[in-house]
């Protein structure tokens, strides 16, 4: 009978231990998403101020680099938006 609660004793600290490692990491990843999200809302600020610019300069290559940007710009737009709509549901289910 000891032998038996003491077993169970242990894997339930096993189990905590393993358990609140796993739950730093969730935290740790979340943090790390919110700090990008947070980034990548300034980068698209300052994004969208470069592309209200007009063009002085029509160069090809400088006209190529202006519509990069803007691709780049919708991409942001929408890895945020995507990151967004993960964190909005799992408010809900909460």
């Amino acid at each position: 009978m000891l032998i038996g609660l003491v077993s169970v004793s242990f894997i339930c600290v096993v189990q905590a231990y393993f358990l609140v490692r796993l739950a730093r990491a969730v935290f740790n990843f979340e943090d790390k998403i919110e700090v990008a999200l947070d980034k990548i809302d300034e980068s698209y600020g300052v994004i969208g101020e470069i592309l209200e610019r007009p063009l002085f300069y029509d160069s090809p290559e400088v006209r190529e680099v202006h519509n990069q940007i803007g691709t780049v710009n919708a991409y942001l737009l929408s890895v945020a938006s995507d990151l967004a709509v993960v964190e909005t549901e799992h408010e809900e289910e909460e």
